[in-house]
Order: C-alpha cells, then structure tokens, then sequence
C-alpha cells in the first residue's frame, strides 16, 4: 500500500490498528478509519481475502438451472451475458443507455417465450432479477430442491417437545449426555406427563438422528454456532448484525425536558458483540432507515469532529446481513434500496437469534442508563439539546466501556489468554481471517443523509440553528458578494442529525466539502431562563459597542445589523446594575431580612433592557464559577401578563426551573413548594419580574399576583427585582413597598444634554454600516435628535435604527436630518 507518499507493507493488526513496516523497516500503527481517511492512502497489491467457504446448497439439475438462469438475468442488468468480450456491445433490447429496466426485463420475457420457455413472464423476470442482485446465485436456485424438513417434523410434536427442552437444558448446563440417557429422560417425563404408554418414543434409529440434529442446532451453547476444532466459530465480523430499538431511562432532572419518550437503536456484531452504530433520537417519528445505513457504513472517525480525541475508535464493521425489523423504519423502500446497491441482505432476525440480540442490546441499555445517572449534565435547555448530550455521551460511553467490557459469551472467539471483550474478540478474528472491512465509496454514503438546500452567507451556513463555517467556502462567499441585489444562489447541504459536529456542502456536481461546525457554536450557547429565543445569548458576545466592526457588503445583512446596533450603556442602566449586584450579594450573605428592587418607568424607558442585561452578566459569572454544573439556573426572567392568576405565576416559574411536569390537579401551594426548592437548589441568583403590576386580583379580597412572591422572596436567598409602569396618580411604588419592605426604588429617567448624551450619540455613529455615511455626521445632528426623542435613551435608538434601515431600503445610505423628523418615536 501507499501512504504518506511511501510504499508500506501490512505487517498484522492489532489493538483495532494496522501495523505497516517499509522497505527501510521502519515500523508504523494506524488506526484503520484514519489510514483509510488519508488522502495519499491507495492499495497497491491485493492479497487473497480469506473468508470461509461458501457451498451452495444443492447440486445437480437445481444448481445448472440457476447457472441457465443467472446468464439471462446478467444480460438484463448490465446487457452483455456473462464472460462476453471487453469490445463486444450490448445487443440493442437489452442496451441500458437506451431502454429502461423494466423495458430490458419485457424484452427478456418475449425472448423466453418465443424460446418456448413457459411461465417466464416479466415479472416472473423481475422478481428473479431481484433475488439475484439481493442473494447472488443462490437467489436463483429452486427452493423445493433445497427444502429441509425441520428436526422431528415427523415425529410426535409431544416427543419433539420434551427432548428439545432436555437438550437445551444440557446446553445451559454444558453436560455432555448419550442418547440413550436422553431417550430413558424422555421417556421419563413422557410418563409423568401424559401417562404410562400414552405417547410412543420412536426407533432407537430414528431418536439417535433426532437427538443428533437437536444437538447440532443448538451447539454447545444456547443460539450460538458451534465452534470448530481450534476453539473459533467458523464466522467473521459482519455476516450477522442484528438492530434494536429500546427506550432510554433518563434522570428525573432531564426526563421533564424530553416531550416524548428517547429511544436508543443499536446495531451490534453478532460475533464479536461490537457495536456498529447507536443512535439517540425521539419516539415522535420512526428511525430514519437510510440514515441508519450511512452510519453503519461510515468510518466513527470520519463522523467525529476531533478523531484525536478519542483513544481507540469503534471498529468498521461492514454489515453482510442485517436482522431487523423493516416495518419500524421511516423511508423503508429507499432502505432496501440502499442495501441492495451495498450487497447487504436485510432479513427478520429468527427467533434464537433474536432472543440472544435482544439479550446483549438489553444489557447495553441497562448499563448505559446506570452511566446517566452518575454523569453530570452539560447545557441542556430543551429537548434536542438533551438528544445531541446523549448522543455524544453514548458514542463515547461505547468507545470507552462496552468495547472493553469482559463478556463471557466471548472466550471462545477471542482465544485463549486473551480478554473476553468485544475489542479483543474483533482483534482475534482480524487475525485470523487477514483482512479488515474498508468502507464504501464516500459519495455513495453521502448520498444516504438527508439534504436541505441552504445559501452561503458570510458567516457561513445555518443548519438547525447552528453555524457552519470553514475557509473553503470562501469561492462562494466571493460569489454571494458579486451578488449585490441579486438572489444568492443555493447550494445542497448534506448533514446527520445524529452529528452535530459537521455538515457536506456540494460545490460542483462532484465535489463535496467537509464544513465543520464554527468555532463559537463550540464554545456552546449561554442563555437566559425566560421561555423566549428572543433572549439567547451567545457566551462571551457582549451587547455593547464591539471594538472591531464587522464586514457587511450585503443588504440583508446589514439590515439585520442595523435592527440590532450596540446596547446604550445609559445611566439608568449602570445604577441597575449596581444597585443588582449589591443586593445580590446582600441577600445571599443573609445578615438581614430580604431585599429587593423596584424599577419603574414610563414605557420605552428602558426597564426591559436593564432587567435582561442583569440576568444576562449573573448568568455569564455563573458559568465561569461553574462551569460543569449546567442544570444551575443563576438567572430567571418571568413577564406577567395582565390575564394571569396567582396559580398561572407559578407555574410559568416551574417551567424555567428544573422541576418535572407537575400533574394538573397540582395544588397552588404544591406548586409554589416545589418552586421553592428548585430555587434553593439550582443556584438561582435573580429572579426578574417584567410588567410586575399588570395583572389584577380577580376579586377583591384577592391579592394581586405579585403581592405572593412575597413569601417565596422572604424563603429564597435569590433577589427579586420588579419592574413595571409608573402611572402619574397611581404609583405602585409607595402600596408595594410598603407590602414587601426592605426594597430599592430606582426611576428611569431621561438623559439631560451634555457629555453623556453626545457620547451615546457618539456610540451609535461608530456602529452604522451605511455606504454614504460620514463619520461625525449623526454627532452634529445630537441636539435635534435630544429635542425629538426628550432624552429618553430607548427612543433614540430606536429613531437611529429606523433612519438606517430605511436610508438601506431607500437607497440613500446615510441618515439627514429630515429622515429623522419623518420617523414616528
């Protein structure tokens, strides 16, 4: 072979690697994924692959019948029949480039029945046709001249009964008995269950013959082959994979996130009881067939984001024959069709080979659900971020645990003096069978994954709420920039849902590009607990003024910009912050009575704003303090709407708070002490309550909803901070505090002119993106813009955004003064 643009020999293989030497004896070990993934890998010299002999099962009229049929069936598929010359053409019934299958298969049958050939009609045609690109030859042959009658067919069913319990049970036991104990034991129990003479045993022949294929098909251990003379079984990995699907026992803490039941499929080897693939996904719709088939196919270090990490991969193990049943799978006809393109036999697995597949998956499930409850969890907020953690956490689990794991099931392929586990049990094969399964065409593999059509922006592509990004794409961001104002073109995007960590992008018709997932998504995603994507941050992103301004050439870009230019740090919102963490740290020290903060306001004053941006920086303090506990929930922002109950309250807290689904009959004060505890143990720092004095008490001698956070304030070390409206005539502040006590009030307030207005002004100039913006211009025009908005920080940004979006849409790319008296604050 070469490699690394030098010619190896294969010296062994060992530990699920290649051992590989040069002519200079330079020795090297490779892990197969990674020797196959290399682009300078290529096979030089082919050696004979050793697998074990397969007899066809019959001979004679049968077997020359099938070798008739495979001629005519070869000229339909491919249009010349078997052994014909490299120059011969296809004759023109049968061309592929001209006529359909199906219209090759019609012309076959009218030639078979000008031949004189009866019952070869075209779908006679078809279905032979079928059976040979699934089985091969074997397809083809009569199956009455291969029909076995089943062991004791013959015999009483009462007698078949008792001894195949008997011998079963000397298999469990592994004792050895003679058939002449086993037809006395018969006997035996014949007469204890039917009575004496009731149920005749057979000739001493025919129970010796019986007794013989019983013992054969069960071996010497239950639904397992027998194994030949050097202690092997006469198999190799890949020719029995048998797939279930059994549900996941999740944490209580992870199981109120998870809508619908999360199930785990498995595929396992049968010989060696590795581990093909595991897939984590929801009981909501059924596993994707043709998915499943391009993870079985792919190389686990291909799929993986960082193979390095990993210390010994899972092996490739090519599936001859898959035992599963097709009726749970989504897309079941492209399923097979797949499979058959791969050579792959898809069967219903036979009911001992079922009972030992379910066995093994069960124990892997049992084990695997005993690893979560002793795992911390990462940041999972909702239902497919649980899904993608224990995806990852099973792939690594497999790798780490199962594929090391003793079974004892396993002695005897993995060879004397060796460790029964699966790792040692493929090794063991490997070895003695010489050679190793490479995977397919990776076109091919790719074409199983589903495809969305997505446009390449400059920041890359978005899959699921993910970005994808690498310097390859840059031939195609060049072209989304030559197309200022014109559509930008799509491009097919490949991915698995079961991989977050890479999606395929197609350039051209032929080549695909490996796009890894960007590097800020990697770093993971920081959000506050508020029920609304609107508030999601990212870890890190600051919503201030950003000391390097982004690149934007197109127009939906920079319009997207614009509707969200840089935070105003106001001085209303610098006393917020303050006066927040001061409290913070007050109430969890716990020296005094509780204390909290009102924050009032007229509307667009910027109470919203202050309250988001508080619970935002305790969030990101938490997460650096703590950084692998991922269920504390440091923040909480609750909007009460003016239709809201006390009972309503609570249970819009619950559902931001770890707290499994409560039952609907749940009593209020239930409710509310289940809230409590999930403050107390999840970390809460802030709890922040927007509109606190829109909603009233339904009668009046009820107490309005915020006036019963009173109590859960008074229990909690977390700091409550309020705010609401602040009405001329009706101040909630002065009947509140007085309810509460011990609360800071802070007004908003509009900015007078002077310094700070002109630096706020300043702030927003920097930030524009407009093509014919002068830097400084929106600075001359502070004064008027102070006039227009009365001070108020919230209007002028939101009067500095319209401005910018409408001179984009307009054309004018820069903002005058008379763009700004015709905009509405």
């Amino acid at each position: 072979m070469r490699f690394d643009d030098r010619a190896w020999v294969v010296s062994g293989f060992s530990h699920g690697g290649v051992e590989i030497v040069d002519p200079l004896g330079d020795l090297a070990w490779l892990t197969v994924p990674k020797l196959v993934s290399s682009k300078t890998f290529d096979v030089l010299e082919r050696g004979p692959r050793s697998r074990s002999v397969h007899t066809l099962p019959t001979t004679g009229d049968a077997l020359e019948r099938a070798r008739w049929w495979e001629r005519h069936i070869v000229e339909v598929i491919t249009g010349l029949p078997p052994g014909a010359d490299d120059r011969a053409t296809p004759c023109p019934k049968f061309d592929p480039a001209v006529h359909s299958l199906g219209e090759r298969e019609a012309a076959k049958a009218a030639e078979l029945a000008a031949e004189g050939v009866s019952g070869a009609s075209a779908r006679t045609v078809r279905r032979r046709r079928q059976r040979y690109q699934a089985l091969g030859i074997e397809g083809l042959i009569d199956g009455r001249a291969v029909r076995k009658r089943a062991p004791g067919s013959r015999q009483d069913p009462r007698v078949l009964e008792v001894l195949t319990m008997i011998v079963a049970d000397d298999t469990s036991y592994r004792r050895t008995t003679s058939v002449e104990d086993y037809r006395r034991a018969t006997g035996t129990m014949l007469s204890s269950l039917y009575g004496p003479g009731v149920v005749k045993l057979p000739s001493r022949s025919t129970f010796q013959r019986l007794v013989k294929e019983l013992t054969s098909k069960h071996g010497r251990v239950r639904g397992v082959p027998v194994a030949d003379k050097a202690g092997i079984r006469s198999s190799r990995p890949g020719e029995r994979v048998y797939v279930d699907t059994v549900a996941l026992g999740i944490p209580q803490p992870l199981a109120r996130l998870a809508s619908q039941p999360v199930l785990m499929t498995v595929a396992v080897d049968e010989l060696t009881m590795s581990v093909c693939t595991v897939m984590i996904h929801s009981s909501r719709r059924p596993l994707d067939g043709a998915l499943l088939l391009a993870r079985l196919c792919d190389p686990p270090a291909l799929r993986d984001s960082d193979p390095g990490m990993l210390q010994e991969a899972v092996p490739l193990i090519m599936p001859e024959s898959l035992l599963l049943d097709r009726r749970l799978l989504r897309r079941p006809r492209s399923f097979t069709d797949a499979c058959r393109h791969l050579g792959i036999t898809v069967r219903a697995p036979e009911p001992t080979g079922k009972a030992r597949g379910e066995r093994v998956v069960g124990k892997l499930v049992s084990l695997f659900n005993a690893e979560l409850a002793l795992l911390e969890t990462d940041r999972i907020s909702d239902e497919a971020s649980l899904i993608v953690w224990l995806q990852t956490r099973a792939e690594r689990w497999v790798e780490s645990f199962w594929q090391h794991r003793p079974q004892q099931e396993l002695r005897t392929v993995a060879g004397r003096g060796a460790q029964p586990t699966p790792s040692a049990a493929y090794d063991a094969c490997v070895a003695r069978l010489g050679w190793v399964h490479l995977p397919p065409d990776a076109n091919a593999v790719r074409s199983f994954l589903p495809s969305v059509k997505r446009r390449v922006s400059l920041n890359g592509v978005y899959i699921r709420g993910h970005r994808y990004d690498c310097p390859d794409l840059d031939h195609l961001r060049a072209a989304v920039a030559r197309t200022s104002g014109a559509p930008i073109p799509e491009v097919q995007v490949r991915f698995d849902p079961h991989d977050v960590h890479q999606v395929w992008v197609q350039t051209d018709d032929t080549r695909w590009i490996r796009v890894p997932l960007a590097r800020a998504e990697l770093s993971g995603r920081h959000s506050l607990r508020t029920g609304d994507e609107s508030a999601v941050y990212r870890a890190g992103w600051s919503p201030f003024m950003p000391p390097s301004l982004p690149v934007l050439d197109h127009d939906q870009e920079r319009l997207a910009y614009h509707a969200q230019l840089p935070l105003l740090l106001t001085p209303f919102l610098q006393d917020a912050l303050r006066l927040g963490q001061r409290l913070v740290v007050m109430n969890q020290a716990r020296v005094c009575g509780h204390h909290g903060l009102l924050i009032t306001g007229p509307p667009g004053s910027g109470k919203t704003t202050a309250l988001q941006e508080l619970g935002r920086r305790f969030e990101l303090a938490d997460r650096s303090r703590h950084p692998d506990h991922f269920l504390r929930v440091p923040a909480v922002y609750l909007r009460i709407q003016p239709s809201d109950s006390t009972r309503t309250v609570f249970l819009k807290l619950a559902e931001l708070l770890p707290i499994p689904r409560l039952p609907k009959k749940t009593s209020t004060t239930s409710i509310s002490e289940s809230v409590r505890n999930a403050l107390l143990s999840s970390g809460t720092s802030v709890v922040l309550v927007d509109d606190a004095f829109t909603a009233r008490p339904s009668s009046p001698r009820r107490t309005a909803p915020v006036d019963q956070l009173r109590s859960l304030a008074d229990e909690v070390p977390a700091t409550f901070v309020y705010a609401g409206v602040e009405e001329q005539g009706n101040s909630p502040s002065s009947a509140f505090r007085t309810s509460q006590g011990r609360l800071t009030h802070l007004r908003a307030a509009p900015v007078p002119f002077g310094t700070g207005w002109v630096q706020m002004v300043e702030t927003l100039d920097q930030a524009l993106q407009l093509r014919h913006h002068q830097p400084g211009s929106l600075v001359r025009l502070a004064q008027e813009l102070h006039a227009i908005t009365g001070g108020w920080p919230g209007a002028l940004a939101h009067l500095v955004r319209s401005a910018a979006i409408d001179a984009i849409l307009t054309g004018n790319e820069k903002i005058t003064e008379q763009n700004l008296k015709l905009i509405a604050v």
